[in-house]
C-alpha cells in the first residue's frame, strides 16, 4: 500500500472510530463527565491518561455544542469559545494517538517522540580506561542503578580536567520539534559543554528551560549534567514539549556516596577494552556498568606508605564530594597496595572527615614494598568492615613462590579461601587465580552487598 493510500485509510479509520464512539455515547452506552476548566491537559486528552481514546471521545461528546466554559475548556480545542465541528475535525486527527499541544492552541499535529540517555561517569579527560557506557533504559529511573553523579564542590580536585559532569543525549523523533527540560530541583545544572565553558549553561526559570538549542535539522543534542548542591540527594530530569507539561522521558540522578578503587597486579595497566586476563579490571568494568563510581589503577600508584595518586583521589572524594563509603580490592602487589592504602586512610581519618572502609578484598595478595617484593600480605586491612580473601599456595616452579595466604577474620571464614582446595581451582597458579569466574563473581557479589553506590 502506498503512503497516500495509507493516509486515506488511516484517516477514515480514525473518523469511523470516533463516530462509532459518539453513537455509543448517544445511545447511553458510554458514561460521560465534564472535563475540568481551565484546561491543563494536552489536546484531545480529556481524561488525562496521555492517550486520546474512546473515553476522551465520550467526554468530548458531553461538551459538544456547549460553550467552552464552564467545564468544557479542554474540549474547545481551537479556542473559539464553543465546542463545535471545527473542534471535532481536530479531535479526529488526534484520536488514537497523542498531542504535544494544549487547548486552545490545537492544530491536530501528532505528538513527537523524545528521549533522554545518560552515561556512566567520566574519568579525567574522557571515559578511558573504561568504555563509554550508557545507563540501560530499564535503569534510567532506578534510584540505585540509574545515573550516578558526583557532587561537584568548588574544592574538588580534577587533575585531568573537569570530569564530574554526566553526559546526557537528548533525541527527537523528528527535527524541528521544540523540546524543553524540566528538573525537580536546582541541585541539577545543565551545560552544553563538558567543561562548563562560560556562556554554555542551559538556563532554567522555575525549573524549566526554554526550547533546547538543537542544531538545524538535528535530532540529537549532547548536554552535560552537574550536581551543583553541596549535599546528597536524588533529582529528576524530564524532557517535554515546549507547549505542554507532558514528560516524554525521565532520568533520576543520585549523588554518589561511595567510591570503589581497583588495584591491578604488577605490570597490569588499566586499558579499554579490558584485558580478559586481568580479572581485577574485569570486575571493575562490571561494577562500573552496574552504576558504581569505580576507578582503576596500576598498583604502583600506591606507595609503600599508602601515599600517591590513589590516596589523593580518595581524600578529595571524602573531603569535597561527600563520599562516606570506600571499597578497595586488589590482586598480587595490588593486594599489598590495598593494605597500604587502607592503612593510610585509617591513619589520617581525623583529618579526612567521616567515612568508612566498608569493603576490601585480596586475591593472592603479595606485599608491595618494591616491584620485586615476594612476601605474602597476611595482614587484614585496618578498619575494614568486610574483608574477602582468595589465595593459592603454589610452588617455586609454578609461580616463584608468589603466593597469598590466610588472613585473620576474612571471608569465607575464618581466613579466606585457598582456591587449590576446590575442584575448579585445584591446579591454580598465581598468574591465573584472579581470572577464575568463581573468584570474580565472589568479589562482585560481596562488594555489591556491602557497598553503597
Amino acid at each position: 500500500m502506498n503512503l497516500h493510500a495509507t493516509i486515506i485509510v488511516s484517516t477514515r479509520r480514525r473518523i469511523g472510530a470516533v463516530l462509532l464512539v459518539l453513537a455509543w455515547a448517544v445511545a447511553g452506552a458510554v458514561p460521560t463527565a465534564r472535563a475540568g476548566d481551565p484546561c491543563t491537559l494536552t489536546c484531545g486528552d480529556l481524561t488525562g491518561d496521555v492517550v486520546v481514546d474512546a473515553s476522551d471521545a465520550a467526554e468530548f461528546l458531553s461538551c459538544f455544542g456547549e460553550p467552552a466554559a464552564p467545564g468544557c475548556g479542554c474540549a474547545d480545542l481551537n479556542g473559539s469559545g464553543r465546542v463545535d465541528l471545527a473542534d471535532f475535525a481536530i479531535f479526529t486527527l488526534i484520536f488514537g494517538g497523542a498531542s504535544d499541544e494544549t487547548p486552545p492552541h490545537c492544530t491536530g499535529a501528532p505528538a513527537v517522540a523524545a528521549g533522554l540517555q545518560a552515561f556512566r561517569p567520566q574519568v579525567g579527560a574522557g571515559y578511558a580506561p573504561f568504555a563509554r557506557t550508557a545507563v540501560p533504559e530499564i535503569w534510567e529511573a532506578d534510584p540505585a542503578r540509574g545515573p550516578g553523579i558526583r557532587i561537584n564542590a568548588p574544592g574538588d580536585d580534577d587533575p585531568a580536567g573537569e570530569d564530574d559532569l554526566i553526559e546526557v543525549r537528548v533525541t527527537l523523533g523528528q527535527s524541528g520539534a521544540a523540546m524543553v527540560l524540566r528538573r525537580s530541583g536546582d541541585a541539577l545544572r545543565v551545560w552544553s559543554t563538558r567543561n562548563k565553558a562560560p556562556g554554555s549553561d542551559i538556563v532554567f526559570a522555575n525549573n524549566r528551560t526554554g526550547p533546547l538549542p538543537f542544531p538545524a535539522n538535528a535530532t540529537t543534542l549532547t548536554l552535560w549534567v552537574e550536581w551543583a548542591a553541596a549535599s546528597h540527594g536524588a533529582a529528576e530530569l524530564h524532557v517535554e514539549p515546549a507547549g505542554a507539561a507532558v514528560s516524554k522521558d525521565v532520568l533520576v540522578f543520585h549523588s554518589f556516596r561511595g567510591l570503589v578503587l581497583a588495584l591491578g597486579g604488577e605490570g597490569q595497566v588499566p586499558a579499554s577494552p579490558v584485558d580478559p586476563n586481568q580479572g581485577t579490571f574485569v570486575v571493575a568494568n562490571t561494577l562500573y556498568a552496574l552504576g558504581y563510581d569505580v576507578l582503576m589503577y596500576d598498583e604502583d600508584s600506591v606507595a609503600s606508605d599508602g601515599s600517591g595518586a590513589v590516596y589523593n583521589e580518595a581524600a578529595t572524594a571524602i573531603q569535597n564530594r561527600g563520599v562516606d563509603t570506600v571499597a578497595i580490592f586488589g590482586y598480587s602487589h595490588g593486594g599489598g597496595s590495598t593494605y597500604d592504602l587502607a592503612d593510610r586512610l585509617d591513619l589520617y581519618r581525623a583529618a579526612l572527615g567521616v567515612f568508612e572502609i566498608v569493603y576490601t578484598s585480596y586475591v593472592d595478595s603479595v606485599s608491595n614494598n618494591s616491584d620485586i617484593d615476594v612476601g605474602q600480605e597476611l595482614r587484614r586491612p585496618p578498619s575494614t568492615l568486610y574483608h574477602l580473601n582468595h589465595y593459592q599456595h603454589g610452588t617455586l616452579f609454578e609461580d616463584f613462590f608468589l603466593d597469598g595466604g590466610p588472613v585473620p577474620d576474612s571471608n569465607p571464614p575464618p581466613t579466606g579461601l585457598d582456591v587449590e582446595t576446590t575442584a575448579w581451582g585445584a591446579t591454580s597458579t598465581h598468574f591465573e587465580v584472579d581470572d577464575f569466574v568463581q573468584v570474580r563473581t565472589a568479589i562482585e557479589d560481596s562488594l555489591t552487598a556491602e557497598t553503597e553506590r
